[in-house]
């Protein structure tokens, strides 16, 4: 994704949440350890010779969630080159820790609104509240969390419909959405005779997320 926007001349940056917390509770999502450290070790064809050289470093940078990781453009002085400005950030898998010293929702809000009216592209997020012994996300400022996360617009989105939320066998199905302008589709999974393999047939389509009661309904037709 990265390199297709920096190839429409769009400088991309992508972002990893850093360490949260407080004290000797401080520490990343494990998911997400050692990511922000992989991408910037990734093969991304950048080098001289190669087919994508000088994208990184100019149109694809890195960084961490929060405002100060939004760079505006910034007018150089004599030798000193202008600072071009950040168009589109991608944002990998944010999500709330225990505690409300580990809420993402602070430093991603911050990020959003030093970013204006340029894009930010969240994959995988997981904008949910984490319980924890003291409530503390469960109370304070739950409406505004909700809020915020509800202000973000799915786009693309591939889940696989299970029994249940906590078994993942056997799998019914899928809800599917393509892209920003295409319809929520739900697919019924079957199997093919002599162990042929699988297919995926659409059920149910609908312009807003399907809820689970009409896709279970649908399913048992």
């Amino acid at each position: 994704m990265a390199i297709r926007l920096a190839e429409q001349n769009l400088r991309v940056r992508v972002c990893v949440q850093g360490s949260m917390g407080v004290g000797i509770f401080t520490g990343v999502p494990k998911q997400l350890n050692g990511v922000s450290t992989l991408l910037q070790r990734m093969d991304w064809e950048s080098e001289p010779g190669e087919p994508n050289e000088g994208m990184v470093g100019d149109y694809i940078n890195f960084g961490f969630v929060g405002k100060d990781h939004v760079v505006d453009f910034k007018k150089g002085e004599g030798d000193i080159r202008d600072t071009q400005q950040d168009d589109v950030f991608i944002i990998i898998c944010p999500q709330n820790m225990v505690g409300l010293e580990s809420s993402i929702y602070g430093p991603l809000s911050e990020m959003v609104d030093a970013a204006g009216d340029r894009p930010v592209i969240l994959l995988n997020p997981d904008l949910t509240d984490k319980v924890s012994a003291q409530g503390q996300q469960s109370v304070r400022g739950r409406q505004q969390r909700l809020d915020f996360s509800d202000s973000f617009e799915t786009i693309y989105q591939f889940q696989n419909i299970y029994f249940s939320g906590t078994s993942y066998f056997p799998i019914l199905g899928s809800v599917v959405k393509l892209g920003p302008l295409e319809p929520w589709v739900a697919h019924q999974r079957r199997d093919l005779v002599d162990n042929g393999g699988e297919v995926y047939l659409p059920i149910y389509s609908s312009e807003t997320v399907p809820e689970s009661e009409v896709i279970m309904t649908t399913l048992s037709k």
